[in-house]
């Protein structure tokens, strides 16, 4: 029996493989967001749509505040979302980031999506949230979401679509192999 550990550590990671390479359990990918109107918490909830569309693949949808250094550690994937408020990322996510960073390089390497709503300046807080996160080292899902207002049918349709290009992503990660 072979054990795949998708980074170098197998202790949070249950993957079985057999000899044709399958993974017997699911992959999640955690969203986390910080939302001051609801339209960037609605912008999670249909990424997290797109999520569930691919098989082997769970997504945990949670708010910022609620994120611990174990939920992003155990994660395969990510979505980070944030509104525009102040045309940068909000305080919640950026410190989140900040209590992220003594484990950064267990987040490393892992796809990334990044999303922010709001009544303008939503290019600038991509663009800050891009510069944050990319100390992660992480792969990139491109293009990232930036959306006025409240998600439209267009934009739905788009977030699904992106959702699901990050789930596969998550799927297709080159694994390391431990002899159990």
């Amino acid at each position: 029996m072979i054990r795949k550990c998708v980074y170098s550590s197998c202790a949070s990671i249950d993957t079985i493989i057999t000899g044709d390479d399958r993974v017997a359990n699911n992959n999640k990918i955690l969203i986390t967001y910080e939302s001051g109107t609801e339209s960037t918490e609605k912008l999670a909830q249909v990424i997290a749509e797109g999520i569930r569309k691919v098989e082997g693949v769970s997504v945990d949808l949670k708010r910022a505040r609620d994120v611990t250094p174990e939920d992003a550690v155990s994660a395969n994937g990510y979505a980070f979302g944030t509104h525009s408020a102040s045309m940068y990322m909000e305080g919640e996510l950026r410190i989140l980031f900040e209590k992220l960073s003594p484990v950064k390089d267990k987040l490393s390497g892992k796809p990334v999506l990044l999303f922010t709503t709001g009544q303008g300046g939503q290019d600038a807080a991509l663009v800050s949230l891009d510069k944050i996160v990319g100390v992660l080292n992480p792969h990139w899902i491109k293009p990232g979401m930036a959306i006025k207002g409240m998600p439209g049918e267009a934009d739905k349709v788009k977030a699904i679509e992106m959702g699901e290009k990050l789930a596969d992503a998550v799927t297709k990660i080159k694994s390391k192999y431990i002899v159990a």
